[in-house]
């Protein structure tokens, strides 16, 4: 029985981010009122400008990480150069 209390609070979770409710209030209720909560959350309507802030916090949180790898060997502007520089023999 419990399995399915986290089950319940994982999908209620799910709905709360993207119709752009609480993520943690809607989650702890799915825990206390089960199967209920996702029903309710389900006919509830959509706050789309919590959903685009939130969509662009993950757009540039993720973006944060793939600048980080790709100039993760870059620590002068002359490094950005050598990159740009072709090895000698391959043209």
């Amino acid at each position: 029985m419990e399995m399915m209390q986290y089950f319940w609070m994982f999908c209620a979770g799910l709905i709360a981010i993207g119709k752009g409710r609480g993520i943690i209030r809607w989650s702890i209720a799915g825990y206390f009122f089960g199967w209920l909560v996702p029903v309710v959350l389900f006919f509830l309507s959509v706050k789309t400008e919590k959903v685009k802030r939130r969509e662009a916090m993950i757009t540039d949180w993720a973006e944060g990480i793939a600048t980080k790898k790709e100039f993760e060997d870059v620590a002068t502007v002359d490094d950005l150069f050598k990159q740009l520089e072709k090895p000698k023999g391959l043209s």
